[in-house]
């Protein structure tokens, strides 16, 4: 199956910007197709009994169609961890007796603390917001935005 131009310019923008094994997994994505369940009769007896299972079959994804698989996509890998990560901030905030709770993590070999993952308010989820807002545009955008504007 071909890759439509749209989702090579995303891979191509996801690789200059040092997004190289995201945009993998987006070409290995359109290019093993979506997955569909489909009806399966073991044999004769099956269908005289209404015996049905079900396969899961890797369909292709047609050209016009892959630009949409692939922002929802980006939305599952980007979008969706940030507000859950936020979620889960605001979560054991409210659980705790202490008051605002920030995530962290320890780096399993050095065994220290990491940077924190965002600078934000706890809880905060708007720059995932701001981005599922820039991939809702994506499809319907003819020139790529202006990304040097302040």
């Amino acid at each position: 199956m071909a890759i439509s131009e749209e989702v090579r310019q995303i891979i191509f923008i996801l690789e200059e910007e040092g997004f190289g094994a995201l945009a993998g997994e987006l070409l290995t994505a359109i290019s093993l197709g979506r997955e569909v369940e489909k009806a399966f009769h073991m044999d004769e007896q099956a269908i005289r009994r209404a015996e049905v299972e079900t396969v899961i079959e890797r369909v292709p994804i047609d050209e016009v169609d892959q630009l949409r698989e692939a922002v929802s996509f980006l939305r599952m890998r980007l979008v969706l961890p940030v507000r859950a990560f936020a979620e889960a901030e605001q979560i054991a905030s409210e659980l705790s007796d202490t008051g605002n709770i920030r995530v962290r993590f320890i780096d399993p070999d050095e065994r220290i603390e990491a940077e924190p993952i965002s600078r934000r308010d706890i809880g905060d989820a708007s720059a995932a917001e701001q981005l599922d807002a820039f991939l809702e545009r994506l499809p319907s955008m003819t020139v790529p935005p202006d990304v040097n504007r302040a």
